[in-house]
């Protein structure tokens, strides 16, 4: 009897993964649920139809690949990470297929944070978060991906910068001894170029000096990010709302509001830059 139960339950999970695997399923917010440290969001379970291997997407441009055109949260596959994580897709903005890797928005999620944060990841996938420094470099690794950061003041003037290439730690072979180090290149956009600088950099967080000055930028300028000597750009920092009277230490892209406003809105995202122009 006992063989009998088991062998039926095991007839319905291949009932239902062959009813869905025509199907990429969009997560749904009840699908979710946040890890009360207010680490970043993981998935409990995964929708059965995307655990089969020919509906993995590596990420927001291989859902949108599948049909989907809705902004979302969903589950994406990496080359070499089959667990996968959870990232939210931006399917409208310049053609879609967005992986969305940080958003600030409100000054709801402290953005002050120590080295594991910025490695794992933190925030709500919703709003604001930083996807984490390891899936970051399990998305670029390969490099061919472009990054496009989109940003609004508080007057509601909106700006964007777009870098052609893109990548965090890429040909390293363990990328969090290297410092997950940032390459960008082929800057295009309204915002001016305020990330070149910090190209070949590692990434510096409070409890981890990896920068070019005797300080630590990321302790002083009250953020994290690719620093140098220290920054032209510090999306990482304060949520400070507008003009402010410390020097450097907010939401910061210093071409366009200079190093004493910190701006209402920023979201970087990337996707393979193999379209019609690279």
């Amino acid at each position: 009897d006992s063989l009998k139960r088991g062998q039926g339950v095991l007839d319905q999970r291949l009932d239902g993964l062959q009813s869905e695997q025509s199907h990429i399923i969009q997560v749904s917010p009840g699908d979710i649920r946040e890890k009360k440290h207010d680490s970043l969001q993981t998935v409990t379970h995964l929708p059965p139809s995307l655990t089969c291997p020919a509906l993995r997407p590596r990420d927001c441009s291989d859902v949108m690949a599948s049909g989907v055109s809705q902004d979302g949260v969903y589950s994406v596959f990496p080359l070499h990470d089959p667990d996968g994580f959870m990232v939210y897709c931006d399917m409208t903005t310049d053609g879609g297929g967005w992986t969305v890797i940080q958003r600030r928005e409100d000054g709801s999620v402290n953005f002050f944070r120590g080295w594991e944060a910025y490695r794992d990841g933190f925030g709500k996938t919703t709003g604001e978060h930083w996807l984490g420094l390891q899936r970051i470099y399990s998305l670029t690794r390969s490099g061919g991906v472009e990054l496009r950061i989109d940003m609004a003041d508080f007057d509601n003037a909106t700006v964007f910068a777009r870098y052609a290439e893109f990548s965090v730690g890429r040909d390293s072979v363990n990328p969090e001894e290297d410092g997950y180090p940032l390459t960008v290149d082929q800057y295009s956009g309204t915002a001016g170029d305020s990330l070149l600088k910090h190209s070949g950099m590692r990434f510096t967080t409070k409890d981890r000096d990896q920068d070019q000055s005797e300080n630590n930028c990321a302790a002083y300028y009250q953020g994290a990010w690719w620093y140098r000597n220290c920054h032209t750009s510090n999306l990482n920092g304060q949520y400070l709302r507008g003009g402010h009277a410390s020097y450097a230490d907010g939401v910061e892209w210093s071409s366009w509001t200079g190093w004493q406003y910190s701006l209402r809105f920023t979201e970087m995202k990337i996707r393979p830059n193999t379209r019609p122009g690279f």
